[in-house]
């Protein structure tokens, strides 16, 4: 598979007018390389989501950070921009995250859609962790979505890759989406050199997308055992995951997210942190590849903290939880 051949199955999976592929290393960095925001523009970002990656890439725009993730918030941070889809006009933008920032939030995309449109915003969305399986963002009102590739390539991908997919601009009863058309336009003058993928690259994307289903729900569901796991252990609180009624966009990710709530789950050590517990667990929970098949823990909040945030793996979730409760319990 050749990279046009990979757009275009990328692009028939996100059900998108078009898809690019970009080596970078997160979203917001591919969303620099790509140069669509432009000096001149306005970009409006939850604060929680890569808000150092902004400060980086981004020193000659306009960014405002806000710190609420609600439509009003990022409406009352676009006042005073001038509304336009004209393609050659400086652009508002609108970036979220389908699932993420500090609590694994869950923004209303429906919501923000349709704010977007109504003051002449284009809606950026990152997919990474609900991926294209778990969350439909351009069905539901951005008009760019973008996902680092690391599940599609189960953690064996050789670099870091991007996909960015681009909605349609036809909409029903043949009426045309001006903003989907302007994010076609801006990003159709981009200019991108073609990326060139190795043999062995092309090989982990193909295979990737062909397991990508399966895989995907299998992350899904062993998050979800774990989030539960977690919820009644004693060892742990503050429990944080979209699919538990406890979280503050449960009502939310019901109607955004698809097959489960994601493949992630935060919670907080008591008495402990990080750094703590990762010394008392086996190497492969720190070390293992982002998106591959092994459970992986990271620190959000740093090691001093008592943040922890865990990726579920295709592994058996109770083997999981056991290597975890001894870790507690050291």
């Amino acid at each position: 598979m050749d990279v046009r051949g990979f757009e275009e199955a990328w692009s028939a999976r996100a059900r998108a007018r078009e898809a690019r592929l970009l080596a970078a290393p997160h979203v917001p960095a591919a969303l620099s390389l790509l140069g669509i925001v432009r000096p001149g523009d306005r970009l409006v970002a939850f604060a929680d989501d890569f808000a150092a990656a902004f400060s980086r890439g981004f020193e000659v725009h306009d960014v405002v950070l806000v710190g609420e993730l609600s439509v009003a918030a990022f409406e009352a941070a676009s006042e005073g921009f001038a509304d336009s889809f004209d393609a050659e006009a400086p652009h508002l933008w609108w970036f979220v995250n389908s699932i993420g920032g500090f609590g694994l939030r869950v923004p209303d995309l429906r919501a923000l859609g349709r704010a977007a449109r109504a003051c002449g915003a284009l809606l950026v969305v990152d997919n990474t962790v609900s991926s294209v399986f778990g969350c439909d963002p351009l069905r539901l009102g951005a008009v760019l979505s973008l996902e680092a590739l690391d599940r599609v390539c189960a953690g064996e991908g050789p670099r870091n890759l991007v996909a960015v997919s681009v909605a349609r601009s036809q909409l029903k009863r043949h009426r045309m989406d001006a903003a989907g058309e302007c994010a076609h336009a801006v990003l159709a003058s981009c200019g991108l050199s073609t990326l060139d993928l190795g043999n062995d690259e092309a090989g982990v994307l193909e295979r990737g997308l062909v397991s990508l289903e399966a895989r995907m729900q299998a992350h899904f569901d062993r998050a979800r055992a774990l989030a539960e796991y977690l919820a009644a252990n004693e060892m742990v609180r503050n429990v944080r995951y979209p699919g538990l009624a406890s979280h503050p966009d449960h009502a939310v990710a019901t109607g955004v997210l698809e097959h489960g709530f994601g493949p992630a789950v935060e919670f907080d050590l008591i008495h402990r942190t990080a750094a703590d517990l990762f010394e008392t667990l086996p190497d492969e929970f720190r070390a293992s590849p982002a998106g591959g098949a092994a459970t992986r823990l990271s620190a959000p909040c740093g090691k001093r903290a008592a943040t922890i945030r865990l990726f579920a793996g295709t592994d058996n979730p109770l083997q999981v939880a056991a290597t975890l409760d001894n870790a507690f319990k050291k």
